[in-house]
């Protein structure tokens, strides 16, 4: 083989070498100097059905909310939702208010400077609130009597979009190529009037 042609294969593989190690660190990631908390905010809350104008309404009624979050990472690197808990409310006269929903998200990525949309359907049961009324005097002297007409009042209103929805939650945030960084938790609050359906 000639001794040109061999120094120069010898340079172009060496020069694939040098190129191909180059890309593999332009992936390699800086670690952050600090966790920063995934961000969240309420998107949006939907009532997904409709129910009956007045009543008598029965036990097994149902209304069906859905929360939509946005969930944003402002850290350069991926992050992850290690866990994710809420309570959606609504006021029912007392310093507890009425949970709706109480959902803990598995845990998800969000893409370094980026965001995802992350939603929470469940259904809320008319006679599933007895009993907590009962317990947490929500009726008043008006005992049993005083607990349907308040049941009664709060279905009609949230068939008819009238009540506000107290949001209440906390979040943990770590970044899965930086472990040893470990995690951040936060909390957040939110307040939001449903659109009419």
């Amino acid at each position: 083989m000639d001794k040109r042609i061999f120094i120069l294969m010898m340079a172009v593989v060496l020069g694939l070498g040098i190129f191909g190690c180059a890309g593999e660190k332009a992936v390699v990631k800086t670690a952050p100097s600090q966790i920063l908390p995934v961000k969240v905010t309420v998107d949006s809350v939907e009532r997904l059905n409709a129910i009956a104008a007045k009543p008598p309404f029965q036990p097994t009624d149902l209304l069906v909310f859905r929360v939509n979050f946005k969930l944003s990472n402002p850290n350069n690197v991926v992050a992850k939702v290690d866990d994710l808990y809420f309570e959606a409310k609504v006021d029912d006269g007392t310093p507890d208010k009425t949970i709706i929903q109480a959902v803990s998200m598995p845990s998800y990525l969000v893409p370094a400077g980026g965001e995802i949309i992350w939603s929470s359907t469940e259904p809320f049961l008319y006679g599933g609130v007895r009993a907590s009324y009962l317990l947490r005097g929500v009726g008043g002297e008006g005992g049993m009597q005083g607990v349907f007409k308040k049941m009664e009042e709060l279905w009609i209103d949230l068939g008819g979009d009238n009540r506000k929805f107290y949001i209440d939650g906390n979040i943990t945030t770590s970044l899965p190529d930086f472990s040893a960084m470990g995690i951040v938790r936060t909390q957040f609050k939110s307040e939001f009037a449903i659109p009419k359906l």
